[in-house]
């Protein structure tokens, strides 16, 4: 298993979580692949979790970085069903998003998008500060698209807190274990609600740093 440092380097440099040269490139004409027929809601949804922290000012001080994510989008389009799932590990730097199955119309195109932070420094005196990351689901018929772009920053645990009350989706956050942090955020809009679930290793080496 990865140490929370290489963690934080791998989050920094890895070319998943770059702003690529060709990025308009790919945001034209996105990489599509088949997946298996969503037949089962993914285990992240049906957890049991009774260590509920609260909101963003009562985390520990501490630097947290993203560990993996999951995004599931669920509902409907018109009279026919939409669902979508989505993995990214950030546990090795050649790790790249995965579309672990769909299931969308054949007909036309979708596109679903929640913000959310891959880092989040809660020390009285910051100094990485928090890091934002989009991350898209995109369906072509029975081809579907997972990826991921950067974001602009936010300076302080302050904006954090009122970037997530405003952001149009409910959040929780949640204590893992001693070092592992977890947080839900749940979006409703119309007919489909997503849920993402990122979670994340604390460094305790860096909390006085």
């Amino acid at each position: 298993m990865k140490t929370p440092g290489f963690l934080l380097l791998a989050l920094l440099s890895t070319s998943s979580f770059a702003v690529n040269k060709d990025i308009s490139g790919r945001l034209i004409q996105p990489s599509f692949a088949s997946a298996p027929a969503c037949e089962e809601r993914p285990e992240f949804l049906t957890d049991i979790r009774n260590d509920f922290v609260g909101t963003v000012s009562r985390l520990p001080e501490a630097v947290l970085v993203a560990r993996d994510v999951e995004y599931y989008i669920e509902g409907k389009h018109g009279n026919e069903a939409v669902k979508l799932y989505g993995y990214q590990s950030f546990l090795q730097q050649t790790a790249a998003s995965q579309i672990l199955c769909g299931s969308a119309p054949q007909a036309g195109k979708e596109r679903f998008s929640l913000l959310a932070p891959t880092l989040i420094d809660t020390r009285k005196q910051p100094k990485i500060g928090q890091s934002l990351w989009q991350f898209q689901l995109m369906t072509e018929g029975n081809k579907y698209s997972f990826w991921n772009l950067k974001s602009p920053a936010l300076k302080n645990k302050t904006d954090l807190e009122k970037w997530l009350k405003s952001s149009g989706a409910q959040y929780k956050i949640y204590q893992r274990s001693h070092t592992e942090f977890e947080l839900m955020l749940v979006k409703k809009e119309r007919e489909v609600t997503q849920y993402l679930s990122i979670r994340y290793d604390s460094i305790p080496d860096m909390r006085n740093n």
